[in-house]
């Protein structure tokens, strides 16, 4: 039958698809992307963890500024730094029967949620949070605290540091900052 071509008469087309040698330099070219950009990575996730442990602390804080004002009762916060992985807050309400949960980290939950992330006490690990939102020392005294946070081990300059600061009119400013022992933010 003039001009009609069967299954078998089909002209055979160009194959599509890749070939071996495509195949290994896709796989040569990703491997070293990878292997530049893991070392970034692995920093990346140490650096969250910093700020997440510094995070936690801030939004306890100001857990405890909230209740202070709402209530019209002082709440207590005692900040335990430590070498290591050691970092721990108790927020205390002075007000009896306190119906809501009080937020807080314990040395164990602290290690296990934020290995390898010490936190310092530079400041005021000790204070009281007034029913105006100033920021008392035990003494009565108007104060203000900071806490740093770090990577834990040989260098943890390359990680950076995180700082909390609590300021005597009750303000809370989280920010990165040059070294273990500085109070000043780094704006960079």
């Amino acid at each position: 039958m003039g001009g009609e071509w069967g299954e078998r008469d089909l002209p055979l087309t160009d194959a599509v698809g890749f070939t071996l040698i495509e195949l290994m330099i896709t796989i040569a070219v990703a491997a070293i992307i990878l292997a530049v950009a893991i070392p970034d990575v692995s920093i990346w996730m140490v650096r969250a963890r910093i700020q997440a442990a510094a995070g936690k602390l801030q939004q306890d804080i100001n857990w405890a500024k909230g209740y202070a004002i709402r209530s019209g009762y002082p709440v207590n916060v005692s900040v335990q730094g430590g070498g290591g992985s050691a970092c721990a807050w108790t927020i205390s309400p002075t007000a009896t029967g306190v119906l809501q949960n009080v937020p807080g980290m314990t040395p164990v939950q602290y290690a296990s949620q934020y290995q390898n992330i010490p936190c310092t006490v530079l400041t005021g690990g000790t204070f009281s949070v007034t029913p105006t939102g100033m920021v008392q020392n035990p003494a009565g005294t108007i104060t203000s605290a900071n806490i740093e946070f770090q990577a834990g081990g040989n260098n943890p300059a390359e990680y950076g540091y995180w700082l909390i600061q609590v300021g005597g009119a009750g303000d809370v400013r989280s920010c990165a900052t040059a070294s273990a022992t500085s109070t000043v933010c780094n704006l960079q």
